[in-house]
């Protein structure tokens, strides 16, 4: 009885310390502060672009160069990654706007990662009307690379940009917010190009759950009308942009990785299967038990077209480095399993599998794959703490 004990006073201390009407606000701002002191960001990085003599961050230089002249940015030749960012337009608008202050575009990705959490928790209670599940997945998701990028990518993809983007239009009724979310979102990273169709598979199952039909033609029904009619029309009109821009401006353009799988190499296999894991750490309890509970009730349809969707984060995934931030573009995938078991199962029930669920994804390390066999750890503020003293002091202990 000692751990049901435990674990019946442990929720009714959330459901506690989540009294009064900005609740929401109070849950986010612990949840990332709990992210930041478990997994302090590398601002060193930062610290060191910023300075006069420091060693700049590449992709900083090119945005910075592609604000000055967006079509004939210099050094396009200089950098496999420079030549994957030449449609990538965000930062450099916001670079332009900005006058280039890297530090205030950071300060504005923050903002974003806050509001993606906010925006995530205030979703989950709408479906669960419950705290504690709103709490636990809050939680566990604000430490996962999701939402820990937001404050960690210090240097220049701006993938937080695309997350923010893609959930708002994911959550949003209004066609013309979804369209324009989905162009900044696919102006960010080509991968979120991709993901448009994890938010077709989105709406595919939340509409199947609130119909109560699973039938082929209803779910091919919905991958073309509604909201899901607003990402074709999105996706045409980025990919017309981007053929015109293309054929006028960049006639020779190509992408040397095409074709080639590079996670499958010598070089960088290394990092492969750590990072399927660890992008997601414990949300993969919520995953397995939404796949269980379509198998358990025989929604085989969705079930296949959510399979064959994920199958292409990952295949997707492996032609890239970083494959950490390539998975993460899948985000979808977690809120529809978290509104399949709030559709199907028991509150009790949700909250268990969220409780292991957060456990593991808070006591899991945050590391994840730069390619090249490179896996970066993210320090917990008392290490990097202890790191800066080691430095000053000269021991020579973290070298």
């Amino acid at each position: 009885m000692l751990l049901e004990n435990f674990y019946g006073s442990f929720l009714l201390w959330i459901e506690a310390q989540l009294s009064g009407k900005n609740w929401l606000w109070k849950l986010t701002f612990f949840s990332v502060l709990l992210s930041l002191f478990l997994a302090f960001p590398p601002y060193s990085l930062l610290f060191n672009h910023l300075k006069h003599n420091g060693v700049s961050l590449d992709a900083w230089v090119f945005i910075e160069n592609q604000a000055h002249d967006l079509f004939h940015p210099k050094d396009m030749e200089y950098d496999v990654r420079r030549e994957n960012m030449i449609f990538r337009w965000t930062l450099p608008f916001l670079s332009f706007l900005t006058g280039h202050n890297v530090l205030l575009i950071l300060i504005i990705q923050a903002v974003l990662g806050v509001l993606f959490l906010y925006r995530l928790a205030a979703y989950v209670f709408s479906i669960s009307a419950d705290k504690v599940i709103t709490a636990l997945f809050v939680v566990a998701v604000a430490n996962i690379f999701l939402t820990v990028w937001a404050f960690a990518d210090v240097h220049g993809y701006g993938d937080e940009f695309a997350f923010f983007f893609l959930l708002t239009a994911l959550l949003s009724k209004n066609p013309l917010v979804i369209f324009l979310s989905l162009q900044v979102a696919f102006f960010t990273d080509e991968r979120a190009v991709v993901a448009g169709g994890y938010l077709l598979l989105w709406w595919m199952g939340t509409k199947a759950y609130q119909a109560g039909h699973f039938s082929l033609p209803a779910l091919l029904k919905w991958l073309f009308t509604g909201e899901s009619l607003v990402v074709w029309v999105a996706w045409a009109i980025y990919f017309a942009i981007r053929e015109y821009v293309q054929v006028t401006y960049f006639p020779d353009h190509s992408y040397s990785t095409i074709g080639s799988p590079v996670l499958f190499a010598n070089a960088h296999r290394n990092g492969l299967g750590s990072s399927v894991w660890a992008v997601f750490e414990g949300t993969w309890f919520i995953l397995i038990a939404a796949t269980a509970v379509l198998c358990l009730t025989k929604r085989f349809w969705l079930l296949l077209a959510l399979a064959v969707g994920f199958s292409i984060l990952v295949a997707t995934g492996i032609y890239v480095h970083d494959i950490d931030r390539a998975l993460s573009y899948g985000f979808p995938f977690l809120l529809l399993a978290v509104f399949i078991l709030v559709q199907t199962s028991s509150v009790s029930t949700v909250r268990l599998i969220l409780f292991f669920t957060m456990i593991a994804c808070v006591s899991h390390p945050q590391v994840f794959y730069m390619g090249y066999n490179k896996i970066l750890w993210l320090e917990p503020l008392p290490i990097k703490f202890m790191m800066l003293i080691d430095g000053r002091m000269g021991w020579g202990i973290f070298n």
